[in-house]
């Protein structure tokens, strides 16, 4: 957990190059996946309802589905077309096949005086240069689904052969005498395992349209491009208790960083209450004892003895009095990690003195995190 080698002085980050610009360019593909990253682990929850969803309950529900079975019936012309060709024989068919004497058929048998049964029990299948009509139905049991091909395939014919002059002469070619069971959509491992890739890529895919609509702020260069200032670095601390040595060294890099600026007044804003009074307190222990070190050594030439005073100011509000002269202080801007870009914008321009100032990437942990100070941010 060390401060990232950044300039301090702002104008370290102005004039266009070639290196700059492909160092920008690199600090966009780093900051895109960070940002990725930070966002897998921030909604890692929603990630995981995805892939439950889409990979276990889905597949479940489908498998436990009730049994449907299917017959098919044929109804047919009995003699050579008056036509030219059969295009108009679909469209003839179904217009007679909805004309409701087929529903009424359908109702009766199944006794069911409402509700959907074109085409969720029974539908037509006329296909464009074939003369074969197929009535298709559906059912919970093999001899029902027979029944009901059959009986609308009767009706159905009979309404076809009531028009006078008609395109030819139906009749039923072939009754319903085999119900197939209807395939489940799902079952067995390998739609578990499409499903839970499936909740995957649609876990990440939201959650990507969540990062892209909030822009949180993780990498040092949309920190940048934010604010309009430069990055000093990244400190880590716990969200309660004392900071580990670790931290406390971070703090104390931060803060060698700051005595070089020359600022007799170092003040810290935070857009998050009680951030900034922290960091603050922290930040004038660590100037305190870079002064006692330097009084122990006895140095006299050159030594840097830091600011006189490190204020905060924590009011989201925005009201605050210490403004003082921009060649006197110094702001130190706290970027809490993945706060939204609009958020962090309009904080800066709330406080912006017209002075000097930097920002600093916050990251916060649990106690358990605490514990580990070996890894590097």
């Amino acid at each position: 957990m060390t401060i990232s080698d950044l300039p301090i002085d702002p104008r370290d980050d102005q004039g266009p190059s070639s290196v700059g610009a492909v160092k920008d360019r690199m600090d966009s593909g780093t900051d895109v996946f960070a940002t990725l990253v930070w966002g897998l682990r921030r909604f890692a929850l929603l990630l995981l309802v995805m892939v439950l969803a889409l990979g276990v309950l889905v597949p479940v529900a489908l498998a436990q589905r009730a049994e449907v079975y299917q017959a098919t019936a044929q109804v047919g012309p009995d003699s050579k077309l008056v036509l030219p060709n059969t295009n108009p024989l679909p469209r003839f068919a179904e217009s007679v096949f909805n004309n409701g004497a087929v529903e009424q058929r359908v109702r009766a048998l199944l006794q069911q005086p409402s509700g959907n049964v074109i085409p969720s029990r029974v539908r037509l299948v006329a296909a464009q240069d074939n003369v074969v009509l197929d009535v298709v139905a559906s059912a919970p049991t093999a001899k029902l689904a027979i029944d009901l091909a059959n009986d609308a395939a009767v009706t159905f014919n009979s309404e076809l052969n009531k028009y006078e002059g008609s395109v030819a002469v139906f009749t039923l070619q072939h009754s319903a005498v085999l119900a197939k069971k209807v395939p489940k959509l799902a079952g067995g491992y390998a739609s578990v395992a499409l499903g839970l890739v499936a909740g995957l890529l649609a876990g990440v895919g939201l959650i990507g349209l969540i990062l892209v609509i909030r822009r949180p702020v993780v990498h040092p260069s949309t920190a940048r491009d934010v604010t309009d200032s430069p990055v000093l670095g990244r400190i880590t601390l716990p969200r309660h208790g004392a900071p580990s040595a670790w931290d406390s060294r971070a703090i104390g890099l931060l803060c060698r960083r700051l005595s070089n600026t020359g600022a007799a007044t170092i003040h810290v804003v935070a857009p998050r209450a009680g951030q900034a009074e922290r960091v603050a307190d922290l930040m004038q222990d660590s100037f305190m004892r870079m002064g006692e070190l330097r009084r122990g050594q006895k140095r006299t030439g050159g030594a840097q003895s830091g600011p006189a005073a490190v204020s905060n100011v924590a009011a989201p509000d925005g009201a605050e009095s210490w403004l003082m002269a921009a060649d006197s202080t110094y702001t130190v801007l706290l970027a809490p990690e993945g706060i939204s870009s609009r958020k962090l914008r309009s904080f800066t321009d709330t406080h912006d003195a017209g002075g000097s100032r930097g920002v600093v990437l916050l990251n916060t942990h649990g106690r358990r995190a605490k514990r580990s100070t070996t890894g590097q941010h």
